[in-house]
């Protein structure tokens, strides 16, 4: 069963480039001068009830597209979910999102660590670990409505990468992944120019990217600035490697030639502004931590301590000089200015944006639509981070039907956003804390958050894999970690998930609500269409349909059949790929 399994993903997926058709409908994607309304709410709760220009929400092809835009816009929903995208329309959806209240991820890390994690027996706050920190970032998914923001501070921990890998002190303190989160829950729905500032002064970046305790110049001593961070915040997280036109192209010298952005002497000028920080926790201290604790000084943003912060002008890009004389917060300030208001941000980080949401291959002028839109929106305020979001969204590119035509268009999903997606489907219920294995599922997989390898997260958005992609000259970053170990690995979590003994789960601890799929188990083509609209966006083809319909027809028991379809519905190509 694996083995024919395992090829039916790894081959078929791999090469896995043509789109299933559909017919042209109104409402499903076509938004251009359409208002999409809740035609009325009597007996709203019942479904059918509701209707949408006109048609009813159970309507499968308008289903199909709201469970699209969700499965872009959240790491997971259900049924009930879909239909609400549905009647409500997309950017009232989104508005409600934005209103909700952040919920802190340090909160739900001290309570399950002061609780303890239902398994274990309790533990100690003292205790919070990296294990605690993955505690809480699971139970946060999924106890809580903010979807949109926990998808936005997934996707932002991959472009500012941090990451407890190799790392004693955070997998020992999980205070530090938790504020780093935290302060991307704070800003996701912000300013970019804030929370690019606010990232800088995270005690977690600054010691993954050595600024923490960056001493100024003492040439007598061989001492110069660590020059880390002032090559990352360029290159990774803010303006890229080589100037930008807005549709994300590289622009060109008189020569034909491609124009860094930044060169070694940029670099070490920018290495100067960031010096002088230090512990900010309670009774900080330069060169090492405070006499607090540990943890105190993962949850403070670092503090600037004058005497050891470089004096003197610094000359940043674009020609802008600091003046001498300034504090070491006003330099500070002037280089977040002079990145921030760099040309580049708005293609760089737009387009990484839309790479996680919708499509590694977007077209420059999808590009250039969002990257206006970070320039300015409707107000002309820079980097309002609403507006980029709603601007990648609910792009025709995004919402039109023709992108699920589009041979290039389209995404690999991350595997663990597709086991994130599972659980959400099926309102999955632990008590009191969701305790998953994540080392395991790492090794399997080779994803979990904060823990990429390198500071160019688990894979990079360029990444081609050679054959088809490669070929036409197209990306497919999360390629990059599908290999034959993490697509083996996938599959046998998939089996653990659906087809072991305790896939049905439903003590105290463990739950999953089924009812629905179990009352379509005697007709399994209503039941596939129905996991198929749950799970894969309605975009599970006639041919996988056959396949997955025959497979069931073989089995008797109502529990095997729906397992059974959950499980092939999750290793096939056209869940894998989110068109």
């Amino acid at each position: 069963m694996k083995v024919s399994l395992l090829f039916f993903l790894v081959f078929i997926s791999a090469l896995y480039t043509s789109a299933q058709n559909y017919t042209d409908y109104l409402g499903a994607g076509h938004t251009i001068g359409i208002t999409v309304t809740t035609g009325h709410t009597q007996n709203a709760n019942n479904r059918g009830d509701k209707l949408v220009d006109g048609f009813p929400i159970t309507d499968a092809a308008l289903l199909a597209d709201a469970s699209r835009f969700l499965a872009q816009a959240t790491l997971g929903y259900d049924y009930n979910m879909i239909e609400m995208a549905a009647a409500m329309g997309y950017e009232a959806w989104l508005d409600e999102q934005f209103a909700l209240p952040r919920n802190a991820i340090l909160d739900q890390m001290v309570e399950v660590a002061t609780n303890g994690n239902g398994f274990d027996g309790p533990v100690f706050e003292l205790d919070a670990s990296m294990d605690q920190f993955r505690y809480a970032w699971w139970d946060n998914h999924m106890k809580n409505p903010d979807m949109l923001r926990h998808k936005m501070n997934y996707v932002l921990s991959q472009i500012f990468v941090v990451s407890a890998f190799g790392s004693d002190l955070f997998e020992d303190i999980g205070d530090f992944s938790s504020v780093y989160y935290d302060v991307l829950g704070q800003n996701t729905f912000g300013n970019f120019r804030t929370l690019l500032s606010e990232v800088s002064l995270n005690p977690m970046m600054g010691i993954y990217l050595s600024h923490l305790n960056n001493p100024r110049s003492d040439p007598a001593n061989n001492i110069h600035p660590d020059e880390n961070y002032a090559r990352e915040v360029m290159q990774l997280f803010s303006i890229g490697l080589y100037e930008l036109n807005p549709d994300g192209s590289r622009r060109l010298d008189a020569n034909g030639n491609v124009i860094p952005t930044y060169n070694n002497e940029d670099i070490r000028e920018f290495a100067k502004i960031f010096t002088g920080f230090g512990d900010g926790g309670r009774m900080g201290e330069w060169g090492g931590f405070g006499t607090g604790s540990l943890r105190e000084s993962g949850r403070a943003p670092m503090i600037m301590y004058e005497e050891h912060h470089e004096p003197g002008q610094k000359f940043l890009l674009n020609g802008q000089v600091v003046p001498a004389g300034q504090t070491g917060m006003q330099d500070f300030n002037a280089a977040m200015d002079n990145l921030f208001n760099h040309p580049n941000v708005g293609p760089f980080i737009g387009k990484a944006l839309i790479q996680f949401l919708v499509s590694s291959n977007p077209s420059p002028a999808y590009i250039e639509r969002v990257s206006r839109t970070f320039d300015a929106n409707c107000n002309g305020v820079r980097g309002d981070m609403k507006a980029v979001i709603k601007a990648i969204l609910l792009d025709p590119e995004a919402r039109s039907c023709n992108a699920l035509a589009n041979p290039t268009g389209g995404m690999l999903r991350e595997p663990i956003v597709r086991y994130t997606n599972f659980l959400k489907a099926f309102q999955f219920r632990a008590n009191p804390y969701f305790e998953v294995f994540l080392g395991r599922w790492y090794e399997a997989t080779g994803q979990i958050p904060l823990f990429a390898s390198t500071v160019f997260n688990f894979f990079q958005p360029n990444f081609q894999p050679n054959g088809p992609i490669a070929n036409q000259n197209l990306v497919a970053p999360v390629f990059q970690i599908h290999n034959s170990s993490t697509s083996i690995g996938f599959v046998n979590q998939t089996d653990d998930w659906t087809l072991k003994e305790e896939a049905l789960r439903t003590d105290s601890q463990v739950a999953m609500d089924l009812s629905a799929e179990m009352a379509l188990a005697n007709t399994p083509a209503a039941l596939v269409d129905r996991l198929s609209l749950l799970l894969a966006a309605g975009q599970i083809s006639p041919a996988s349909k056959s396949i997955i319909v025959n497979a069931l027809n073989q089995l008797n028991g109502p529990a095997d059949r729906v397992n059974m379809a959950i499980y092939l519905i999750l290793i096939s190509p056209d869940y894998a790929i989110l068109k």
